[in-house]
């Protein structure tokens, strides 16, 4: 029988396995992409692309959404891909869904979209939906596609999938219930008496339109068969997009590749490349899925100004001087600060910061000295500013959040100067260890469970900490926030990234994934045990079900470093008529 490891007592272990252990580099966008922000900045339009899986998005279509149309574009996955293979490792189930949450976001950062998720588990393969709905909390489900309506508040929601068989063909039942989930939700979402819990963080929303995203799987020119009809939307998303140096199925060829551990690497190709929409809900607009839809500053009251800015900043754009905008941008950040729709603001202000940061070439970085640090311990942490332009640019302070800690700086930054400093902080007894907030407690086959509202679509964790960095940029405040984060140099990688967590003092993993038992034969299991800090002692021992039985019972550890790694064997004994379990493992 199987024996494998599923303890969730533990799982703050996981932001210490290597899928979790790298970071981003700061975003620096060079001239061609800062164009391409620009650009973006004149459009306020939205799309939620949706399906069930890891590798079930349309990366094409979502590349020329967020990078043609100029739209946010979002793709909401129903799992995290827990019940998939894996082609690169030996992970299975949370830890395979940690992995392929980690290559969706690598997705997204390629094709330009964001990523969420709902609660729902991906238990393997489902013949139909209603199988699905037995398994998977169907309720909660819903309420998880209507919160991240609300939260996301798309113009146009956008399904991979049928809501009905395909003749002589099966579909995955996860797939087909995505669907009839988009098409519940689509109106729901604007009912205020409909999961009115969620109305605390987030108000309701009525999507403009709801399509299909055709395909002929098991339908023998069904495309063809409806060019032209009304409803029936074509778009060419082979075109070529100069300023990103691709076409958009080159770029989805390579966001798509991002997905490894299911073996989806892909070759780019040229030409015109046809995809069509079917309208599923919502009014049917003409000619173009967003021709009912106002795409303009002038749909939120007082961003006409905003607009009018950003405009002549685009226009005045000199790839040989971005900086040379630089005061417009700020003007259209003033203008944009003053207008009332938060959704917009929040959005297109992090947009703005983003281009302004570019165009000056802005360096703004705080990095600790090591990757990880329990609560209590003094960690050393480094900041770094520079400007790259003539902007007359002022550092102010740098505070990092939840240490109610501030430097103050009071520094011109001239031109091409880097400007750095050096201090301790104490972590605060009260954080809480970083770990997969999906994983924090028990779950069900069908579903994860998640009682903090505002974490529910989230594709990973908040940052442990954050750098608020306070300046006046030209005269006016400027305030850019950026993850602390941990990097060394690598003799091979050169600069490596990695987040900073909060970890406990010790830490217990299970090399193994899944033990085979033919017979009542033991078999060892070997249990990884690694110091948060130094000087930790204690014992390490199995948790085992009833009737199950390790030799030894329990083992001594003393590990005298922080990060300090030691292995202990344990012989595993099935009893009589064994049955598949879960073994976990405590170190105390």
């Amino acid at each position: 029988m199987n024996l494998s490891r599923r303890n969730f007592a533990i799982t703050l272990l996981l932001v210490l396995s290597p899928f979790f252990a790298v970071a981003q580099a700061p975003k620096k966008l060079n001239a061609a992409e800062i164009k391409q922000a620009l650009n973006k900045l004149e459009v306020l339009g939205s799309v939620l692309y949706l399906a069930a899986h890891p590798d079930d998005e349309n990366t094409r279509m979502i590349a020329y959404m967020a990078n043609e149309l100029k739209m946010r574009t979002g793709y909401l996955a129903m799992t995290r891909g827990d019940g998939g293979q894996n082609l690169v490792g030996t992970e299975i189930r949370e830890y395979l869904g940690i992995i392929r949450t980690q290559e969706l976001l690598a997705a997204r950062r390629r094709d330009g979209g964001e990523q969420f998720f709902s609660r729902t588990n991906d238990f393997g393969y489902s013949k139909n939906p209603d199988e699905t709905f037995t398994i998977w909390d169907k309720e909660d489900a819903l309420a998880d596609v209507v919160w991240n309506i609300r939260r996301f508040r798309p113009d146009v929601i956008i399904t991979r999938f049928d809501t009905t068989r395909v003749p002589g063909g099966r579909m995955h039942g996860h797939h087909t219930a995505s669907a009839l989930l988009a098409q519940e939700a689509f109106d729901l979402a604007n009912a205020p008496d409909v999961f009115p819990a969620q109305l605390a963080y987030v108000i309701t929303w009525q999507p403009k339109g709801l399509y299909w995203n055709t395909y002929n799987f098991g339908r023998s020119n069904f495309r063809s068969n409806h060019e032209g009809e009304p409803g029936f939307y074509t778009f060419d998303l082979g075109k070529y997009n100069p300023l990103l140096g691709k076409s958009y199925d080159e770029i989805s060829a390579i966001s798509r590749s991002q997905h490894k551990s299911q073996g989806f690497g892909s070759t780019g190709r040229r030409g015109s490349i046809k995809e069509y929409l079917m309208h599923w809900m919502g009014e049917v607009p003409e000619g173009d899925i967003f021709a009912n839809i106002d795409n303009t500053w002038t749909r939120v009251k007082g961003g006409k100004r905003v607009g009018q800015l950003l405009k002549k900043a685009n226009e005045n754009f000199d790839v040989l001087n971005p900086a040379g905008i630089v005061p417009t941008l700020m003007d259209a950040r003033e203008a944009l600060l003053n207008i009332e729709d938060e959704y917009w603001k929040e959005v297109k202000l992090d947009e703005l910061d983003l281009v302004i940061k570019s165009a000056m070439g802005m360096y703004l970085e705080v990095a600790a000295n090591t990757y990880s640090a329990v609560p209590g311990e003094n960690v050393v942490m480094s900041y770094e500013a520079a400007n790259r332009s003539g902007v007359k640019t002022e550092l102010l302070s740098v505070s990092i959040s939840t240490l109610n800690a501030k430097a103050e700086i009071g520094e011109l930054l001239g031109n091409n100067i880097r400007l750095t400093q050096r201090d301790t902080f104490q972590i605060p007894t009260s954080l809480d260890y970083s770990q997969p907030y999906w994983l924090e407690k028990e779950a069900t086959l069908g579903m994860y469970r998640v009682d903090a509202q505002e974490k529910i679509g989230l594709a990973e964790n908040p940052a442990a900490l954050e750098a608020i960095f306070s300046l006046k940029i030209d005269g006016r405040p400027f305030v850019y926030t950026t993850d602390v984060i941990f990097k060394r140099n690598d003799r091979v990688k050169g600069e490596f990234y990695r987040p900073f967590v909060i970890t406990p003092p010790v830490m217990a993993n299970i090399r193994e994934g899944v033990l085979i038992f033919p017979d009542n034969e033991p078999k060892t299991v070997n249990v990884v045990v690694t110091a948060g800090k130094g000087g930790v002692k204690g014992q390490v021992q199995l948790s085992l079900p009833e009737g199950w039985k390790s030799s030894p019972a329990q083992v001594d550890y003393d590990l005298k470093e922080k990060n300090a790694e030691a292995v202990y064997q344990f012989q595993i004994l099935p009893p009589e008529k064994p049955e598949e379990a879960y073994v976990g493992v405590e170190a105390k």
